[in-house]
């Protein structure tokens, strides 16, 4: 299968550039697809959430962003203690990692928290997205570092990651 990958570059972009239907994931089966804007290194991206991102191991981003449901729902996952990995939740899973909130369009005119969630570049975390999906609009700022996914206390770029662990797929790792 042909692997689709997203941009990690975070160096300076052109003033302006278009990202049309990208797809992450499997080029057949991939857990989002995004269109991209970019002005003058801030981004507007809306994405099309078909499945949850990569919940092995938290990761960041590379600046900070502002996410706006538009239409379906996600639960923000992150870390309670940050040196520790979804991928060793004990016996108490809860103890781990804790859920942000549910973020949903349906009550966006009268519970706007509920709908919008701002993140920090160093925030690690992951989506959990239901059956369903979930249509984002997201706008981000300028990167101020590369991107990772942190694998026991260490942070991976995602090349090394993927090559190590593979690409998620339907709950499963490929």
């Amino acid at each position: 299968m042909k692997v689709m990958k997203g941009s990690t570059n975070t160096s300076k972009f052109k003033k302006f550039q278009i990202r049309w239907k990208e797809k992450l994931g499997y080029e057949n089966d991939p857990y989002l697809i995004r269109w991209t804007f970019i002005i003058f290194g801030f981004s507007i991206r809306i994405h099309h959430w078909i499945k949850s991102d990569d919940n092995r191991f938290f990761h960041d981003h590379s600046a900070d962003l502002l996410s706006i449901v538009l239409k379906g729902r996600y639960w923000n996952v992150k870390p309670i203690d940050i040196n520790l990995s979804p991928i060793y939740k004990g016996n108490n899973n809860s103890k781990w990692f804790y859920v942000e909130g549910i973020f949903n369009s349906w009550h966006n005119f009268f519970h706007m928290k509920n709908s919008i969630w701002f993140s920090k570049a160093e925030d690690r975390h992951y989506l959990s997205i239901p059956k369903g999906g979930a249509w984002t609009l997201m706008f981000e700022g300028r990167p101020r570092h590369k991107w990772g996914f942190y694998v026991n206390g260490h942070k991976w770029r995602p090349l090394r990651y993927f090559h190590k662990y593979g690409i998620i797929q339907d709950g499963t790792y490929q």
